[in-house]
C-alpha cells in the first residue's frame, strides 16, 4: 500500500471515529437533559401535592374550629325560651316590636305553647306558629288570633329579653371572629409534618435521593432541615412552592427544596445507558487503534519482507555465480587437465554450496519457529567446548579483517541442559552479528560466569552500537540495522530473532546493552538447574 493511500485510509477512519464519538456525546447530552426535565417535573408535582395536602390539613383544622363555634351559636340561638304573657280574655294576642333584631341579622317568630298560657321564641328557619291565624301588621307587630284561653302578657319584660339575647349573640359573633383572626395570626407550620408528607410524595414519584428543605416566609428561613447546603442556596432554589394561598393574613410562606446529590442521582439512574455507550465507544476506539497498529505493522512487515527477498536474492546470487564460474572454469580444456586447479575450484563450489545450505537452513528454522515445529534434543552440554568450536569457525573471517576474538572462560561450571545443535547456532549467530556490525577491525570479547543458577555468556564488540529505538526492534524478524537509508549489512535479518527463540525454548533470557557508536554487549542466561527449565 502506498504511503498516500495509507494516510488517506487512516484519515477517513479518524473522521468516522470522531463523528461516532460526537454523535454519542450529543445523544448522551440530550438524554441527560430529558432525564433532568423528568426529575424537575416529578419534584414540582411532589411539591404541589405536598402543598395541597398541608393546606387541606390546615383547612380541616379551621373547619373543625368553625364547627365548634357554630354549634355553640346554634345551641344558644335555637334555644326555646318560654315567656309568660298576661291576658285577661281569650282571643287575639298582639306582640309588639320588629321581628328583625338589630346587629345580628337574625329574625325570630313566636308560637303559643301547648298549655295555651305561654309563648316560645323560635328561630326564623323554624317558622311555624300555634293558633288559628297569625299575621303581621304594618307596624311590625305579630298578631295571634284564635287563642281560647286567657294569657298573662308582659310586653316590657319580653322586649328586654330580646335585647339581651341580641347583645349576647353579637358578642358571640365578635368573639368568634376575633378568635379566628388570632388563630390565623399565631398559627405555626409543622416542620415534621411537612417533612413526612414531602418524603412520602417524593417516594411516590420515584425520587429516592437525599434532600434538604426549608420553610421560608418573606425570604427568611423560619424552619427546616438542612446541613450540607447554605441558607442562600435554599432561598434561591428553583424547587419551591407557595403554601397557604387562602390565608386571611398573607405571609408569603413557601417550601424550598435542594437535592445535594442531584447530579449523581441522575447519572446513576442512567448508569446502564451511559455505561453501555461508553463501553461500546471504548471498543470502537480500541478497534480503531488496533486497526491502525496492524495496518502500520503490516506495512512494515511488507517492507521487511521485500528487503528479505532482495537480500536473499543477493545472498544466493553470489554463491550461484561463484559456482557457475567455477564449473565453467573446470570445463576449460586448459584447466581440466590441471588437477591442482580443478581441486581448488571443486573446493570453492563445495564451500559456496555449504554457504547456500546454511542460509536455507536458517530460513527453514525460522519457518519451524513460526509453526512451533522445531525439534529439540536436550542433554548435558559443556558450553565452553561449544564456544571454542564456534570461535574456530568464525575466527578466519575476523582475522581476515585484521580483527581479534578474546575468550575468558570464568565460569566454574560450564554444563547446561540443552540442545547442542541449536546452542551452537546461537553462539555462532552472536559472533557473526558482532563481526558484521564492526566498522573496521573487529574486536570481540567473550566472557562466561555463573550467576544464581544460570550460565551466563557475554559477547561484546566495539562496533556501531545501537540506539534505544533500534534495541527495541533487533529481535524482530527481518529487521536489520542500517546506516542511513542503506542496508549495507549482509544477511536476512533472522539471526537475532532465531537467537531469542532458542533462548526462550531453553527458559533462558537475553539482555542487550548498547550505545550508538560505542559497541554492543549481549548477555545470554541459560539455566543450569533442571528446576528452572
Amino acid at each position: 500500500m502506498r504511503r498516500w493511500k495509507l494516510i488517506g485510509l487512516i484519515s477517513l477512519m479518524l473522521v468516522s471515529l470522531a463523528g461516532i464519538i460526537w454523535v454519542q456525546i450529543i445523544w448522551i447530552n440530550n438524554a441527560l437533559s430529558v432525564r433532568n426535565d423528568l426529575f424537575k417535573g416529578s419534584v414540582f408535582n411532589s411539591l404541589h401535592s405536598t402543598a395541597r395536602k398541608i393546606e387541606s390539613s390546615r383547612q380541616l383544622a379551621f373547619y373543625e374550629r368553625m364547627m365548634v363555634a357554630d354549634s355553640l351559636l346554634q345551641s344558644q340561638a335555637n334555644e326555646m325560651q318560654t315567656i309568660p304573657f298576661a291576658s285577661e280574655t281569650p282571643g287575639t294576642i298582639v306582640i309588639q316590636g320588629p321581628r328583625e333584631l338589630s346587629g345580628i341579622g337574625e329574625s325570630y317568630s313566636f308560637r303559643l305553647t301547648d298549655d295555651g298560657e305561654n309563648i316560645q321564641v323560635l328561630s326564623d328557619y323554624q317558622k311555624y306558629l300555634i293558633g288559628d291565624s297569625t299575621q303581621e301588621d304594618i307596624n311590625g307587630n305579630i298578631i295571634i288570633s284564635g287563642v281560647e284561653e286567657p294569657l298573662n302578657i308582659e310586653q316590657d319584660r319580653f322586649r328586654l329579653w330580646l335585647l339581651q339575647k341580641s347583645r349576647d349573640l353579637r358578642q358571640m359573633g365578635n368573639r368568634m371572629i376575633s378568635e379566628l383572626y388570632d388563630w390565623e395570626l399565631n398559627s405555626t407550620t409543622d416542620r415534621d409534618k411537612i417533612l413526612s408528607v414531602l418524603y412520602a410524595e417524593l417516594a411516590n414519584s420515584g425520587i429516592n435521593t437525599p434532600f434538604e428543605f426549608a420553610i421560608i416566609e418573606n425570604n427568611r428561613i423560619v424552619d427546616g432541615v438542612f446541613e450540607s447546603v447554605s441558607p442562600a442556596e435554599l432561598i434561591s432554589s428553583n424547587y419551591t412552592v407557595n403554601l397557604f394561598n387562602d390565608r386571611l393574613i398573607r405571609r408569603n410562606t413557601r417550601i424550598s427544596v435542594v437535592f445535594p446529590e442531584q447530579k449523581n442521582y441522575i447519572l446513576s439512574s442512567m448508569s446502564l445507558l451511559l455505561g453501555g455507550s461508553m463501553l461500546f465507544s471504548l471498543v470502537i476506539l480500541i478497534t480503531f487503534a488496533l486497526s491502525i497498529f496492524f495496518i502500520i505493522r503490516q506495512k512494515k512487515i511488507s517492507e521487511m519482507k521485500s528487503d528479505f527477498i532482495n537480500n536473499m536474492t543477493h545472498e544466493f546470487k553470489t554463491p550461484l555465480a561463484t559456482i557457475s564460474l567455477a564449473a565453467d572454469t573446470i570445463g576449460n580444456p586448459k584447466i581440466i587437465n590441471d588437477e591442482k586447479r580443478v581441486k581448488h575450484f571443486i573446493s570453492m563450489i563445495k564451500k559456496e554450496n555449504t554457504r547456500m545450505n546454511k542460509q536455507v537452513e536458517n530460513i527453514l528454522q525460522i519457518s519451524s519457529l513460526d509453526k512451533s515445529e522445531m525439534e529439540f534434543s536436550f542433554s548435558e552440554i559443556d558450553m565452553h567446548s561449544i564456544i571454542k568450536r564456534s570461535i574456530e569457525t568464525i575466527e578466519i573471517q575476523v582475522e581476515g579483517r585484521n580483527g581479534n576474538i578474546f575468550f575468558y572462560p570464568e565460569a566454574t561450571d560450564p554444563v547446561v541442559y540443552g540442545d547442542r545443535e541449536h546452542l551452537t547456532n546461537l553462539i555462532h549467530n552472536l559472533l557473526d552479528n558482532a563481526n558484521k556490525y564492526s566498522i573496521s577491525e573487529p574486536e570481540i570479547t567473550l566472557n562466561t560466569f555463573n550467576k544464581n543458577g544460570y550460565f551466563v555468556i557475554s559477547v561484546s564488540d566495539k562496533g556501531i552500537g545501537m540506539t534505544k529505538a533500534v534495541q527495541s526492534k533487533i529481535f524482530d524478524r527481518f529487521y536489520r540495522q542500517s546506516s542511513g537509508n542503506i542496508h549495507n549489512v549482509k544477511g536476512f535479518g533472522l539471526g537475532l530473532s532465531y537467537v531469542k527463540a532458542i533462548i526462550e525454548a531453553h527458559n533462558g533470557d537475553i539482555k542487550v546493552f548498547s550505545e550508538s557508536g560505542e559497541g554492543t554487549t549481549f548477555e545470554v542466561f541459560l539455566p543450569q538447574n533442571e528446576d528452572l527449565l
